[in-house]
C-alpha cells in the first residue's frame, strides 16, 4: 500500500524545513493549511481542526498523519478532532510533533497542554510515535530577531540550561518517522542539539560570529507578566510564554539525546554552525 502522508502545520518553522526535504526525495504527500495558502510545487488542502468534516476530507486516503497543532486556546480539542477522525478514516500511524518537556500531569501550563494531547493520543489504539524537540535555534532568527539585533533578550528563564536543537535535524529525524513509521511504532523520541546552553551561552556565541554585543538580562516572571500584559498579548499566549521560561528556568530543558544522530546517521547542528549558517540574518 502506498503511504499517503498528510502533514499539518506545514508553513510553520518545522513544516517548511520538512516539506522541502519531503520534496527532494519525491515523497506522496499533502500538505494541511487552515487559512487559503498554497505551497508552491506541492499538493495542498485547506482544513480546520474545529470542523470534523474538513479533517475527514483531507484525511481520506492517508496513511500516515503528521500531526502538529497550531498554539490556540482550543489546542486540546484540535487534537482530540484530528486523532479520532484519523482512527475512523483508517490512518495507520501519528506521528505526533510535541515538545521535550510535555508532561499531562504537570503543573505548568504549557507542559501539561502539550502532554495531554500526548495521553489522548497513546491511549486512542493508533499506532503512533511521538518526536519531542528541545526549544528551537531558529527562535534566534524569529521571535528574538528583533531583540537581538536592538541589543538586548530579556526572558524570565534565569541560568535554565537548553538543549538547543536546529530544526533542520527536527525535519530529518521526522522524515525518516514519516517515510518507516513500522520501524517506530509506539515509540517517544526526544529530539536535543548536541549541548545545552543558557541564554547567557548562546548569545555569547551569537555575538562571536556577528560581532555585536547583545546581553542577556533575566527579569522575573512578574515582571515579564507585566510587560506581555502592559503590550496587550492575549492571556493564552502570555500563560505560554511564562510557562516555557518558568519549565527553562527549572532545568526541564537541559537533557542531551542522542536521538539526531541515532535516527540519521548524522550529529545533530551546534549552535556555532547554526550561527555561522544563518549569520547575515542578524547583520
Amino acid at each position: 500500500m502506498d503511504n499517503k502522508i498528510l502533514i499539518t502545520g506545514a508553513t510553520g518553522n518545522i513544516g517548511k524545513e520538512l516539506i522541502k526535504a519531503l520534496k527532494s526525495k519525491n515523497v506522496n504527500f499533502v500538505a494541511l493549511t487552515t487559512k487559503d495558502e498554497k505551497i508552491e510545487d506541492v499538493e495542498t488542502i485547506k482544513a480546520d481542526f474545529a470542523d470534523i468534516e474538513s479533517l475527514k476530507n483531507a484525511m481520506k486516503g492517508v496513511s500516515t498523519l503528521f500531526l502538529l497543532l497550531p498554539s490556540h486556546p482550543d489546542a486540546i480539542k484540535f487534537g482530540e478532532n484530528a486523532i479520532n477522525v484519523a482512527k475512523e478514516c483508517g490512518v495507520n500511524h501519528i506521528v505526533r510533533s510535541s515538545g521535550s518537556f510535555a508532561n499531562p500531569n504537570s503543573g505548568l501550563f504549557l507542559e501539561k497542554l502539550l502532554g495531554i494531547t500526548d495521553k489522548y493520543l497513546k491511549e486512542s489504539g493508533i499506532n503512533y510515535t511521538i518526536t519531542a524537540p528541545s526549544c528551537f535555534m531558529q527562535n534566534f532568527c524569529t521571535t528574538m530577531l528583533n531583540d537581538y539585533k536592538s541589543g538586548a533578550i530579556y526572558q524570565s528563564a534565569g541560568e535554565g540550561k537548553i538543549s538547543w536543537v536546529d530544526v533542520r535535524d527536527i525535519a530529518a529525524v521526522n522524515v525518516e518517522v514519516l517515510l518507516n513509521p513500522e520501524n517506530f511504532t509506539n515509540k517517544e523520541l526526544i529530539i536535543t542539539g548536541q549541548e545545552s546552553l543558557n541564554y547567557q551561552e548562546t548569545i555569547n556565541q551569537l555575538n562571536e560570529i556577528t560581532e555585536k554585543e547583545t546581553k542577556y538580562v533575566a527579569i522575573t516572571k512578574e515582571f515579564a507578566t507585566q510587560t506581555l500584559v502592559g503590550l496587550n498579548f492575549p492571556q493564552f499566549f502570555i500563560d505560554l510564554i511564562i510557562s516555557l521560561n518558568e519549565s527553562i528556568s527549572l532545568g526541564h530543558f537541559e537533557k542531551l539525546t542522542n536521538t539526531v544522530e541515532t535516527v540519521t546517521g548524522k550529529k545533530p547542528i551546534a549552535f556555532k554552525q547554526f550561527v555561522a549558517d544563518y549569520k547575515n540574518i542578524w547583520l
